[in-house]
This record gives structure tokens, C-alpha cells and sequence, in this order.
């Protein structure tokens, strides 16, 4: 017969019980430990001082310097050991001494008094014994009774002479001057025995409880709470990995608690499943047809852009180049060159105001407004004016582009374009790159009758400029910081020799790395152009 293996949860469930109650238990015994041993603690330091006034009472320091001549000759000195011998057999202390200890370390010892307990493990010393006594903790004590006038209660366990309480109180002169230190010294070692019964008594205790409630409270865990997850585990686990239906036998389940809810719940869940896996065969299906659409739209939008290299073969008295990388399917950046004549080219570089379809459909539709104006042979200002116009009628969804458009004259090398709220770009003219930077006027999509102001500079042979938009300067790295216009400026030194596609790759290069493992967050187009010869 096989036998019934206990759940792996109600393992843990007692085990972790287990642990709880013995941490219970063990603060429980901490708590009451302390109090016990702080209860004995209080008792002892009480009587010890108790002990200590009342012998320095007997005392007559003011004599002590004629003990000491005397060689304890003195009737007085007699009559004052006899007393404190009394203390040391009456309250069955180890030994009393009464001493002169030398600063400034108090090492040097010399005894007045020291009555010891009879046929104990000490040994009297005579008056006017010394001995240099090295001891830390005594040491360190005495300073604090001879100076400071303290009053020390030490306790010392577990020694070779076991363990005892001691007492070291100042003794005064009738003029108030501390001449000498008093110790009363105690066994201890009831305290100490009576601790560790203490402890060994309530663990007995503990662990006798501790059993019975595991046992007891294992079955009925068991029957009430474990038997019930097992169902419902097995249950969901079965749904989960062979499907079919949902099972009746989770209805059976009749707790009015929270284990009750949760298998009627998860009886709903699957139905609820059931249901929502025809939903998502049905819209898997539409993913696909609008995944497929977006694919077309992205290709469209792809062979609305100029790609190839050079775009104007015949030409090849100036060099340029263009690329746009979205950060979703369809892009919302644009970019253009046309040759106008064979004097003048219409460069163009644009952000749309969001992202997805929407933006690419208004990036189509203002590049058509672009080029269109612009082969009609109007200035800067002019094509911005007319299709800003035009993009701001029906323009519900308040879509709007940020734009810079420029039209070059071989014949006279000048550049006269406008910035309808874009970056500025970078120009390189007389041996150094720099900004192109003019007031920007409004974007394009905003607002109707918008007047744009034009700006021009003087180009020659040699010179560069690199557009681009905000999604270059606007990458950012995985803590959030972004590439900005000095990283991208330092970028672009020290390209003056290369054409222009090896001078995108170099910033796409430096952006990716400065981006890492960042995701895209918008998209990124550069345009340049270089006024000289183009090889080839």
C-alpha cells in the first residue's frame, strides 16, 4: 500500500510555524531572561552598596596615617577590623579591604583593612601590605573612585574564583578629601546557577508546547485550509495545461471563507478564459491584417523619401545626403532635396508633432505642400507661408511641423532659408563647425497667416551643413540623459574630409553609443551637404 505523502504546503506551513513560534518562544525567553536576570541584578548591586556605606561608616579615616605607624598597634585599628570582619562573616562576604591606591595609573596598592572569609580561597593581607596590582577594569574603576568620588558596582563571572559581585565606594577624611578606596567583594555564583535554570526550564516548557501545538494544529490545517488548495491547484493546473472545459468539482468546495471565494472565482476565471481565447483568436487575426497594413504604409512612406546616392548623378559639383529612421513603424520626420533649375536646390528637413500613422500621413502631406510651392519658384518665406495655410485647414487632430527649409544659389553661393521652430543646424564655414542659429519663427499646422522671416548667409567652396531633427540631440541613455547640441556638435569635428553618407554614420555611430541599450524614443533624420567637388 503506498503511503500518503504529506503536501509539500502543509511542509512548509509547520515549518515556517515552526520557526515563527520558536522565535516567539525565543523573545519570550530573551525578554523574560533579562528581567530576571535585571530583577537578581538590582538586588545584589542594592545590598552590595547597602554593605559597603555601612562599613565605611565604621571607619575613622582621619587615623588611618597612624595605623599605619603603629604597625596596627592601635587599640582602634583593633576594634575597627573586629567590626569589619563582623560585615565579612555576617553578610558572607568574600573579603573587604580598606586601601591607599598611588596615581596616576592606581597600580600600587598599599592595605589598611582586609578581613577575608574564613576557610575561603583568599588570604589576608597585613596592614601596610603593597603589591603593584595590574587590571584593567580595576584600575580603570578605582581612578573613577579616587577622582571623581563614584561610587562602582563591578561584576565578574565565570573567574577562576567563580563569580562574584564588587563594590568600590571613596572614603572621606573628616576634612572631605578622598584618602582611600573601600571594596566589598560577594559570591554570586547562586545568581548565575539560578539563571541557567531558569533558561533550562522554560526551554523544557517550550519545546513540550511547541510539539503539541505542531500536532494539533497540523490536522486541523490540514482538513480546513490544505485540502481545498490541493483541489483547487490541481484543478486550475489540469485547465491550465491540457484546456477543455471548465471543472465542476471546484463548486463543491463549501468554505464560507476566502478559499471558498477563490474556487468560485477561479471557476469563473475559466469560463471567462473560455471566452477570452475566441476574443484573442478573432483579434490575433485583425493584428495580422494591421500589421501587414502598417508594413505597406512604412514602404510607402520609404519610397516618398529620396535614398539613392548620389541623388543627382550628373551633378557632381556639390554632394548630399539624406536618411530618416523611425522609432515606430511609420515615421513623423521628413526630409527633401530637388533641384530646382540648375542653379538653385531646395533642401528640407521636418518634425510632425507625434508618432505612428497619423504623423506619417501629415508628414506626406506637407512635403507634397512643400515641393510643390517650391517648384512654383517661391522664396523661403513664401512656401512656408502658403503651406502652413494649408496644413491648418481641417486640422482637427492639431497636428503641427517643426521645420527648416533652405534654397541654395550655385551661382552665387548664397543660402537663404527659414527655421520654422526647428534646431538649428550645424554649418561649417572659414575652418570651424558652428551653429546656424536665427530666431525660429512659429511651426508650420499652428496658425493661419503666419509670417515667416527669412534669413540668408553667404556660402563657398568647402563649406557644410548638416540639418537634422530633435531626435538626434534628444536621444537619451538608460539614466535618462540626453545626447544635446554640445555632444552633437563635438560630433560633427573633425568630419570636413569625409562625404556626406560616412558623416551620418559617424554621428549615428556616436548617438547609438552614447544611447547603449536605451530604446529609440523618436525618430531620428539627418540631412548634409557639402558645396564642392563630389567624386565620381
Amino acid at each position: 500500500m503506498r503511503r500518503k505523502r504529506l503536501p509539500v504546503i502543509t511542509k512548509k506551513i509547520l515549518l515556517l510555524v515552526t520557526v515563527a513560534g520558536f522565535l516567539l518562544c525565543s523573545m519570550v525567553t530573551g525578554v523574560g531572561y533579562l528581567g530576571f536576570s535585571r530583577q537578581f541584578r538590582s538586588q545584589y548591586d542594592t545590598s552590595i552598596r547597602s554593605i559597603g556605606e555601612a562599613a565605611r561608616e565604621c571607619l575613622n579615616p582621619d587615623e588611618f596615617s597612624e595605623y599605619l605607624s603603629s604597625a596596627g598597634q592601635n587599640s582602634n585599628y583593633s576594634a575597627t577590623s573586629r567590626i569589619l570582619q563582623d560585615f565579612v562573616d555576617k553578610f558572607d562576604l568574600n573579603l573587604l579591604y580598606v586601601s591607599e591606591v598611588q596615581p596616576p595609573d592606581y597600580t600600587h596598592i598599599k592595605y589598611i583593612f582586609n578581613p577575608v572569609k574564613k576557610d575561603g580561597k583568599w588570604s589576608e593581607y597585613p596592614l601596610g601590605y603593597e603589591e603593584d596590582y595590574f587590571e584593567p577594569d580595576y584600575n580603570a574603576s578605582t581612578k573613577r573612585v579616587l577622582e571623581d568620588g563614584e561610587m562602582i558596582v563591578r561584576h565578574t563571572l565565570k573567574t577562576r574564583s567563580g563569580s562574584h559581585i564588587t563594590a568600590q565606594l571613596p572614603v572621606y577624611d573628616s576634612a572631605g578629601k578622598i584618602v582611600a578606596v573601600l571594596g566589598v567583594q560577594k559570591n554570586i555564583q547562586e545568581f548565575v546557577d539560578a539563571r541557567y535554570s531558569f533558561i533550562n526550564f522554560v526551554i523544557a516548557v517550550e519545546i513540550v508546547f511547541a510539539v503539541i501545538f505542531i500536532i494539533l494544529f497540523g490536522m486541523y490545517f490540514n482538513r480546513r485550509f490544505i485540502r481545498p488548495i490541493i483541489l483547487v491547484t490541481k484543478d486550475a493546473d489540469h485547465f491550465a495545461s491540457y484546456g477543455g472545459k471548465p471543472s465542476d468539482r471546484l463548486l463543491g468546495i463549501k468554505n464560507r471563507d476566502e478559499l471558498g471565494t477563490l474556487a468560485h472565482t477561479i471557476y469563473q476565471m475559466e469560463v471567462d478564459v473560455c471566452h477570452s481565447i475566441e476574443e484573442i483568436t478573432k483579434l490575433t487575426a485583425e493584428k495580422e491584417r494591421i500589421s501587414t497594413e502598417l508594413a505597406v504604409a512604412a514602404k510607402i512612406q520609404s519610397d516618398m523619401l529620396n535614398k539613392d546616392y548620389p541623388p543627382f548623378p550628373a551633378r557632381t559639383d556639390f554632394d548630399i545626403y539624406a536618411s530618416m529612421t523611425p522609432a515606430k513603424e511609420v515615421g513623423g520626420d521628413l526630409y527633401d532635396y530637388l533641384l530646382l533649375d540648375d542653379d538653385h536646390l531646395m533642401m528640407t528637413v521636418g518634425d510632425v508633432s507625434g508618432k505612428g500613422v497619423p504623423a506619417a500621413l501629415f508628414m506626406g502631406k506637407c512635403k507634397v505642400l512643400l515641393d510643390f510651392y517650391a517648384m512654383l519658384g517661391l522664396q523661403p518665406g513664401e512656401i512656408f507661408k502658403r503651406a502652413n495655410n494649408q496644413l491648418c485647414k481641417g486640422n482637427d487632430t492639431a497636428l503641427f511641423v517643426t521645420c527648416w527649409i533652405g534654397i541654395f544659389c550655385f551661382s552665387t553661393g548664397e543660402l537663404r532659408f527659414v527655421n520654422a521652430g526647428h534646431p538649428s543646424p550645424v554649418i561649417y564655414s572659414g575652418g570651424e563647425f558652428k551653429y546656424l542659429a536665427t530666431k525660429p519663427n512659429f511651426v508650420l499646422g499652428g496658425m493661419e497667416d503666419t509670417v515667416y522671416e527669412e534669413h540668408s548667409v553667404k556660402l563657398k567652396k568647402g563649406d557644410r551643413l548638416f540639418v537634422y531633427t530633435d531626435g538626434v540631440t534628444e536621444a537619451t541613455d538608460k539614466d535618462e540623459k540626453l545626447f544635446g547640441e554640445e555632444r552633437l556638435l563635438a560630433s560633427v569635428k573633425g568630419t570636413e574630409n569625409l562625404d556626406s553618407p560616412a558623416v551620418m554614420e559617424k554621428i549615428r555611430r556616436d548617438v547609438d553609443a552614447f544611447a547603449g541599450d536605451a530604446d529609440q524614443f523618436d525618430d531620428i533624420t539627418m540631412m548634409n551637404f557639402i558645396w564642392g567637388e563630389r567624386n565620381a
